[in-house]
């Protein structure tokens, strides 16, 4: 909770004698406030966004304070966008809040008394340069909507009296009209506010995506907060800011004629209609789930250099770099007077030549070239990359005094590991797992033992050489029968991958000298698209956060060589949704539809970035209602049906816009019974009925220019 300090103070009265009081407050501040002097035409006054139209999903506004005197005030000068806030009050009412608008100051410099104006934004527009934290510090997970309308308003520091919320929208017919709250049920991935490059959205940007799939527009209205939906003309909520409690309101109907007028400037607008309505569902897919490494973008640990091998002749040369993991959590050790040790800080071997020994997983890069009688002198080459995985130490091995088995782990020791948060996999599609591995090994007498570490040497790889894997997700488990078969269990387990058999050399199970694929599990890749590997099947829908982990090899001497560990490349686990549905699953999805053909403007792209599910595969974007994605299954009270969100909103546009609109502009009295969810008419206009969508409001004068549109 930050806390707030009034430093300065602005009293006025207007000309009917309402009493008003500008509080402008400091973050944190505890010293006096000093009483300021307005200026005698408009001390404050607020302009509310008109945007033409209807379902844009903010109407916020801005404020400017009109001061006079000899102070500068230069202290309200700032760089944060809610470290000075305005408290506009009338009779002790709050009916605005909002903060100084930061690095922004203007002013007379040429007497000693001048008028000096203060800019403004209203609370909800500071969103937008306030970035979006996940719940738990430590994992990503699915945020309900009734969870972001609550950060929204706590984030933004206002001081709302009220808020009020439409109720049209429910699980079921029977859910509305018991009054439940499905905002609490419709959930959404948080790692859809964060890019692929993990840079959050902001929190307005999140709120105008919530609001674009609701069709509602969210507008901050003298003192309250409101959620309007324009078709709506049923019962709104009346929650408390924390929103735990609501009483019932109902749509005002008021006359601009009872009313009354403040001025004569009134004007009346003949609005476009459109002859076209399109919206464009950008998914943020799940397709290959990051497992693996840019190589490429990794930086440099160790150039250790280069190992030299003479064969028949011929000189190979492989140069290996080590590099710094990112995306993999790669376990470190050393192994010293028969003791495993970890190593806590990697960075102590950088441009250290033995960092090539280190045991356990390293990402690297090498590339090889040959010299010799049998070849050019010199050769260009391009570099590998994979992960190195080894088990036994090089120089110092002592392999008649160290009684210890072939690989100094026991099997039990994650030795790589990632995790990618906030999923969900729909039932009825696959995981795709892929990988190939080559084996490294030396003659045991060789000192030092392997030489170091040459990838590009011939180990002989065998059926036995398998992966020891734990995959879960949320709380499930993949577990393996003895004939292979996988499942989903609650207790951890791990499984083994079988590698590629087509190409066993003898009945010793040899596999061969250059890298193996994993065995494709042939009898249900057709089933899947994009599937090329070995298919783990999501039999039930899978939520929450996956986590890989491989363990330490334990890998068996072979043919008097001893197996020093293995390179393991092209490590990817992808989700693969069932053929049935259609091939551009993952793409955006477009809705369209005519509004009206005898117009010429074709109305603008509206982009959903949460939205429904519809056959598109395995999506962040998409909202979650229950333990199913939401589809076209949100129940409308004023369709009287479930309906697909995206579809409402065009069918709505196309009631709205398929004739021209008026837009009247009229200069009423400022009153309290003016609010968002008013429908207005005017005697002279019989069976027109307007919407307030924006204006100015002059509090020392008490005029309301209203802009209204007609719905």
């Amino acid at each position: 909770m930050v806390n707030y300090g009034t430093i300065y103070t602005l009293p006025f009265k207007s000309r009917e004698e309402v009493s008003y009081l500008i509080e402008i407050q400091k973050e944190n501040y505890e010293g006096k406030a000093i009483e300021l002097v307005g200026s005698g035409d408009s001390p404050f006054s607020v302009s509310i966004d008109d945007e033409d139209f209807l379902y844009t999903p903010t109407r916020f506004s801005t404020a400017t304070i009109c001061i006079v005197g000899g102070d500068y005030l230069q202290n309200l000068y700032s760089t944060g966008y809610q470290q000075y806030r305005v408290i506009f009050k009338r009779e002790n009412e709050i009916c605005w809040c909002g903060f100084v608008k930061p690095e922004l100051y203007t002013q007379d410099y040429t007497s000693t008394k001048f008028e000096l104006e203060i800019e403004c934004i209203s609370a909800m527009s500071v969103l937008e340069f306030i970035k979006y934290k996940q719940k738990d510090e430590n994992e990503r997970g699915f945020i309900s909507f009734w969870d972001l309308f609550k950060t929204f308003i706590s984030e933004s520091r206002g001081t709302y009296s009220s808020v009020f919320i439409p109720h049209v929208y429910a699980k079921s017919e029977e859910d509305y009209n018991n009054n439940r709250n499905v905002f609490e049920e419709m959930t959404i991935s948080e790692q859809n506010f964060f890019d692929e490059d993990d840079k959050p959205m902001t929190l307005l940007e999140i709120l105008q995506n919530v609001f674009n799939l609701l069709n509602w527009t969210c507008v901050d209205w003298q003192g309250n907060l409101y959620f309007v939906d324009i078709d709506y003309k049923g019962d709104y909520y009346k929650y408390n800011v924390s929103l735990s409690q609501y009483t019932k309101a109902s749509l005002n109907k008021l006359t601009a004629q009872a009313i009354g007028f403040a001025g004569s400037e009134h004007s009346l607008d003949i609005l476009k209609g459109y002859n076209k309505a399109t919206v464009k569902c950008s998914n943020y897919s799940i397709d290959e789930i990051e497992v693996s490494e840019d190589f490429k973008k990794l930086k440099l640990l160790s150039d250790t250099g280069e190992v030299q091998t003479s064969i028949d002749g011929k000189v190979r040369h492989t140069h290996l770099d080590v590099l710094y993991p990112s995306n993999l959590t790669l376990r470190q050790y050393t192994y010293k007077n028969s003791v495993l040790s970890v190593v806590d800080d990697l960075s102590l071997y950088k441009n250290a030549r033995n960092a090539r020994e280190l045991l356990g997983a390293l990402p690297l890069r090498y590339a090889v070239y040959h010299s010799g009688n049998n070849s050019q002198n010199a050769q260009s080459y391009s570099y590998e990359y994979g992960v190195q995985v080894r088990q036994r130490c090089g120089t110092g091995y002592d392999p008649i005094n160290d009684k210890t088995p072939n690989s100094v782990f026991d099997g039990s020791t994650p030795i790589i590991s990632t995790k990618k948060e906030g999923l969900y996999f729909y039932k009825g599609g696959a995981l795709c797992l892929s990988y190939s591995i080559k084996v490294l090994q030396k003659d045991k007498f060789d000192v030092p033992f392997g030489g170091g570490i040459v990838p590009s040497e011939d180990g002989i790889t065998y059926t036995k050489d398998k992966l020891k894997i734990r995959l879960r997700i949320g709380n499930k488990y993949v577990a393996m029968d003895r004939y292979g078969v996988f499942s989903w269990v609650d207790s951890p387990s791990t499984f083994e991958v079988n590698l590629d058999q087509s190409n066993v050399e003898n009945p010793d199970g040899k596999l061969g000298s250059g890298f193996i694929s994993v065995y494709k599990t042939f009898g249900v890749i057709g089933k899947y698209s994009g599937a090329d590997g070995c298919i783990i099947e999501l039999p039930d829908t899978l939520k929450g956060t996956l986590e890989l982990s491989i363990y330490s090899p334990v890998l068996t001497e072979r043919e008097g060589q001893v197996p020093y560990g293995y390179i393991l490349k092209d490590f990817k686990l992808r989700y693969c949704p069932p053929l049935n549905m259609e091939d551009d699953n993952n793409s955006d999805r477009i809705y369209e539809n005519v509004v009206n053909e005898g117009f010429i403007s074709e109305l603008d792209e509206i982009e959903f970035k949460i939205s429904s599910y519809n056959n598109d595969g395995a999506c962040y974007s998409k909202v979650i209602l229950g333990d199913d994605y939401l589809k076209d299954n949100l129940y409308s009270s004023i369709d009287n049906a479930l309906i697909r969100p995206e579809e409402a909103l065009i069918k709505r546009i196309i009631n709205q816009y398929g004739a021209t609109k008026i837009k009247l502009t009229q200069i009423l009295k400022n009153s309290e019974s003016i609010t968002p969810i008013s429908i207005l008419t005017d005697k002279f206009m019989t069976g027109k009925f307007f919407m307030i969508t924006g204006g100015e409001i002059d509090f020392a004068q008490e005029q309301f220019t209203c802009k209204m549109i007609e719905c």
